[in-house]
């Protein structure tokens, strides 16, 4: 079985002309909800093996914020520079391109590619748009990463900051 997490970085800073939407850093409620859903993670046993990211700043910063709330078993976190506005099926083949000895993968990107991934991989499922901070955790029914796909989705649940809601569907 491989578990897959994927997650929208965290609310960043908007409204300020001299930075680029690159380098937008997270604000307040960004970091609260990053640290709170990371908590969320770990208090339901999601803690993945490896965080891929996004090198913009306010993913870097999510990713950071994540490993340091998962510092009982914290994560290897590598920035994954195709992440900056990479849509679905790039996400997807770097996915399936992980290493076997990874059994939880994380991917922390932007919308609108991040939900893409979702809505390409639970079609079924109706609410696939990602919150700032929010994430979907996909188990498959596979061996290898190389076979996921929609038809080997096993079950799945999500989490929105601002919801508190933590449910598993299948």
């Amino acid at each position: 079985m491989k578990r897959l997490t994927l997650m929208r970085h965290a609310d960043a800073r908007w409204n300020d002309s001299g930075v680029s939407d690159f380098e937008r850093p997270l604000n307040r409620r960004g970091t609260a909800d990053a640290q709170g859903m990371a908590r969320r993670l770990v208090e339901g046993a999601l803690v993945p093996e490896l965080i891929l990211a996004s090198p913009a700043r306010r993913t870097q910063q999510t990713a950071e914020i994540l490993a340091r709330q998962m510092a009982a078993a914290p994560p290897r976190v590598l920035t994954e520079e195709a992440l900056y506005l990479a849509g679905a099926p790039d996400m997807l083949k770097m996915a399936q391109a992980t290493g076997p000895r990874i059994a939880h993968l994380m991917v922390i990107a932007h919308n609108p590619g991040i939900s893409e991934l979702v809505r390409l991989l639970l079609p079924e499922e109706p609410s696939t748009e990602l919150a700032a901070a929010g994430w979907c955790s996909i188990s498959f029914d596979c061996g290898d990463w190389e076979d996921l796909s929609a038809l080997k989705v096993r079950d799945y649940m999500r989490e929105a900051p601002s919801s508190g809601l933590f449910g598993l569907f299948a």
